[in-house]
């Protein structure tokens, strides 16, 4: 069995892919629609926090160490790593195919288990989320490379 991951930062779908007949199953979405907001509709200041000093009476500001919005990619694509360590364990698919932008795919990555890293047969560093299932399945059949499965 074959698991398909298309996923962008906001939005995933996970398919069972059956070679022949061609067929394309979803298996799984995940969404995360907050992702899509702009870094200035996150609810964080606009201001650095500020600091006092106990000796001088001196003060300072912190300055904000990660964007919000970096931070809400980063739990989606755990989430993602999550569901597909799930599915290793309980057996739901023998080999993976991950269809994913350069950025997500290296956030992806960091977050995967090596027993999954090691399923991987494809991967394909493209936002594809656009494609409907029948122009993800003519892909399939085009891109990805992998032996035959019985």
């Amino acid at each position: 069995m074959i698991w398909v991951v298309n996923t962008n930062s906001n939005k995933c779908h996970i398919y069972h892919y059956q070679k022949s007949p061609a067929l394309l199953t979803l298996v799984k979405e995940i969404a995360h629609p907050e992702n899509r907001l702009k870094k200035s509709d996150y609810l964080t200041s606009d201001k650095p926090g500020r600091y006092l000093s106990d000796t001088s009476g001196a003060g300072g500001s912190f300055g904000q160490r990660t964007d919000p919005k970096e931070i809400a990619i980063d739990d989606f694509s755990r989430e993602i790593a999550h569901e597909l360590n799930h599915g290793r364990s309980t057996h739901a698919y023998e080999k993976l195919i991950i269809i994913t932008p350069p950025h997500m795919n290296g956030l992806l990555f960091h977050h995967l288990d090596k027993h999954v890293k090691n399923l991987i047969v494809n991967t394909i560093q493209k936002d594809l989320q656009h494609l409907t299932e029948a122009e993800l399945l003519t892909l399939l059949k085009t891109e990805a490379k992998y032996p035959d499965q019985k």
